[in-house]
């Protein structure tokens, strides 16, 4: 992969400087223009190759760019006004000098080009823990290092002392696919030319995000798009600090992500699949070729370990519920991502920057979109079957906001004709909002996550419950909501399929469904074309009082179906609702009625949505899953402690009986699986399945006080138990 990474480089670059060669073609002029990412490469492999043609092309064409930065009246332009492109044009030209290739005059040409541009961003810091900060640090170390005896070198370095700062060693206020990899790459470029990449990178922040990323990794060896992200877009960033990571780290399994991205994406354009950064002939000059260069530069520099394969087929969470906020639920070829993350409780300064500058009413700062407790990706045996709402087309088209998401959306008042979606779309501005996670875990036929949005400026606290099986590949999402301050309020519950190919009858109790299939997923100008190997039938169950439609809407730069159910009324503090989603991918041609019968509602509490009953095939055989979704039922011991209490705080669901947040109980070939979170007691069918011991010692208060029965919570139990095991229960 190396050998071939270093010829992909290498043809690339020699492909840009022949069409700059080509002085008849028309597109010279961009061809010279965009030299400025191909410069670095072409140093990079010449260091590889010691080829002397190359050295000259690239001598010569620093020539050519520089003396276009010339105006008429001799002055240099600022070229490199954007500073993405400053860091490499350094590099390169430090290079060239170090190799005796630049003579005096054009050495004084390149040092005023290089000076005009580092000016040219003296009034705009941008400041804070995002990517163009540490872009425009990284730019202006450049600068200083590159012309250090200029009049404002130390101007320059001052900056870079100031924007960098917010980032080192401290977490990214941003939660943007295409951005993450790419603050850390500036990040990591500006060390090295601090002589501090050793410091920078044996920071636990800064090792936390080398994990997050391998994380994330499709079963396609893609990576998902979330917050400001495009489809394809910043994978090449990706892989290059990856590489840095396994070199650093002696990590085998991060080189081994890096070459999964890189072979992905290469042989998905070889087959004629439009992915940025790469096509048909190689790597693209601009971003993707000059991340993709230094790859190979970190790859000579710290040789990493061989390449060692890893699957990640579990679900699990990535890596932890206070920075990055993201659950993966993974089969084998099943990938789902919800996000979760909020604002964050850190950068306050530099968040309130951010809002009091950047014009974007839409997002988070920075660059997040309202996308809390959102299904930001679901992707089947390779096809995409729900996905984010993209980067942007104007400030405002509105697609960084809630709407445009596959979330539970909730707005003060309701539409007067009925029209929800023009009424969401009238207010799309972005409102800050908590969340945390309550509960995750696997539990062999489920996967079980429970994520909590709480909104005060609309007055509503919303659980978002995930149940996914693996072994079929279905979700079932619960959206409770709690009231906390009475008013006129809508909920809507927003799904975005994309491409619907049938639906069911709305006006018919039960069947509010549609079957869909995206056929391409736009990024920007281009598409990404969608395998067809899997449909999705989105479901809504318990359809009382609620409203389905489906609209068509702008998204993703193309026209989009959406599909979603809601309410509206005047509620009440403490007032519960609920809304249950099934989402069942399946092969195209194999839709059947039956497929609407895998999940049934076994009690909602006559409506209330304090517990939730549900019954679910999860493969073979059915689960009966119990959800507590007001967990203070059986908190009664008032007087001492523990407040929870078997006898006030167990629900029956069906042949279910526990006091647990969520059980479930599968009976199948003699054996009864079980699996609870945080619980003391699982009963089926009158048979206790799991039991906590009475405990004498717990702290019951300052007087004697006993409870019928002084039991402690299990916090986590799963456990198959072979029928004929089984106790009866005496009580």
């Amino acid at each position: 992969m190396e050998q071939q990474l270093l010829q992909d480089v290498q043809d690339s670059v020699h492909r840009a400087f022949d069409a700059v060669d080509r002085r008849s073609d028309a597109n010279r002029d961009a061809a010279v223009r965009g030299l400025s990412w191909v410069l670095s490469p072409a140093t990079i492999v010449h260091a590889r190759t010691s080829d002397d043609r190359l050295l000259t092309r690239t001598t010569d064409a620093l020539t050519i760019y520089v003396n276009r930065g010339v105006d008429a009246s001799g002055h240099a332009q600022p070229l490199l006004a954007s500073f993405r492109e400053l860091p490499p044009f350094c590099e390169a030209y430090e290079y060239l000098k170090a190799h005796g290739q630049i003579d005096a005059q054009m050495r004084t040409r390149t040092d005023a080009l290089i000076a005009a541009s580092a000016d040219s961003h003296l009034g705009s810091t941008d400041w804070g823990a995002q990517n163009r900060a540490t872009v425009d640090a990284a730019g202006f170390y450049a600068a200083a290092d590159a012309v250090p005896g200029h009049a404002n070198a130390s101007r320059w370095r001052g900056y870079g002392d100031a924007l960098i700062e917010d980032s080192w060693g401290r977490w990214s206020i941003e939660d943007a696919s295409i951005y993450g990899p790419f603050w850390l790459f500036y990040l990591i470029t500006a060390a090295e030319g601090l002589g501090c990449a050793e410091e920078f990178l044996e920071k636990i922040t800064t090792r936390y995000y080398f994990e997050q990323y391998s994380r994330l990794l499709m079963p396609n060896g893609m990576m998902p798009d979330w917050g400001d992200g495009d489809w394809t877009h910043m994978w090449t960033w990706y892989a290059a600090v990856m590489v840095r990571a396994a070199g650093f780290y002696g990590r085998g399994d991060y080189l081994h992500f890096a070459w999964r991205l890189y072979a992905a994406h290469r042989d998905m354009a070889l087959a004629g699949n439009q992915t940025f950064g790469y096509s048909t002939v190689g790597l693209e000059a601009g971003d993707a070729l000059y991340s993709m260069a230094t790859a190979l530069r970190w790859l000579a520099q710290d040789p990493p370990p061989e390449a060692v394969p890893y699957t990640l087929v579990a679900s699990e969470e990535i890596v932890d519920d206070l920075v990055s906020k993201k659950i993966a639920f993974r089969n084998d070829g099943n990938y789902g991502l919800l996000n979760y993350r909020d604002a964050g409780p850190y950068g306050r300064y530099q968040r309130e920057y951010q809002n009091q500058q950047l014009f974007a009413f839409e997002e988070m700062p920075h660059h997040g979109h309202a996308d809390e407790n959102s299904l930001v990706l679901l992707m089947e045996a390779g096809t995409v079957l729900l996905a984010d709402g993209g980067y942007r087309r104007t400030a405002h088209d509105g697609w960084r906001a809630d709407l445009y998401h596959n979330r539970l959306v909730g707005r003060l008042g309701w539409p007067n004709d009925h029209e929800m979606m023009p009424y969401l779309q009238g207010n799309p501005q972005y409102l800050p909002v908590r969340t945390e996670k309550i509960h995750f875990g696997s539990f062999g036929s489920i996967d079980y996550s429970r994520t909590r949005l709480y909104d005060d400026d609309r007055g509503y606290t919303g659980d978002r419950v995930v149940l996914f099986v693996p072994a079929t590949g279905m979700y079932v999402i619960v959206d409770a909501i709690r009231i906390d301050r009475e008013g006129p309020k809508s909920f809507t519950n927003m799904w975005h399929p994309d491409g619907i190919l049938a639906q069911g009858d709305f006006a018919e109790e039960g069947s509010h469904w549609v079957r869909s299939w995206p056929e391409q997923i736009p990024i920007r100008n281009e598409y990404w074309t969608n395998r067809h190997e899997r449909e999705l039938l989105v479901q809504f169950l318990g359809n009382r009082d609620k409203y389905s439609q489906v609209r068509t809407i702008d998204r993703r730069f193309n026209p989009s179906n959406a599909f979603f159910q809601f309410l509206y009324g005047y509620f009440f503090v403490g007032q519960r609702l609920g809304f249950v989603t099934v989402l069942s991918p399946h092969g195209p041609g194999s839709f059947e009625a039956r497929l609407l019968h895998r999940v049934e509602i076994l009690q909602d509490d006559a409506g209330s949505y304090r517990t939730l009953g549900l019954r679910l095939d999860v493969g073979g055989a059915d689960a009966t899953v119990g959800l507590k979704l007001d967990t203070n039922i059986g908190l009664t011991n008032l007087r001492g402690r523990p407040m929870f209490d078997w006898q006030t705080g167990s629900v029956a669901y069906g042949p279910l009986q526990t006091d647990a947040d969520f059980a479930f109980v599968v009976e199948r070939d003699g054996e009864c699986e079980i699996g609870l979170l945080s619980g003391s007691r699982l009963c089926w069918e009158g048979d206790v399945l799991f039991d906590m011991p009475k405990s004498e010692h717990m702290y019951q208060g300052p007087v004697e006080y006993d409870v019928p029965e002084r039991k402690d919570r299990m916090p986590r139990w799963h456990e198959v138990l072979p029928k004929d095991h089984l106790r009866k229960q005496t009580e």
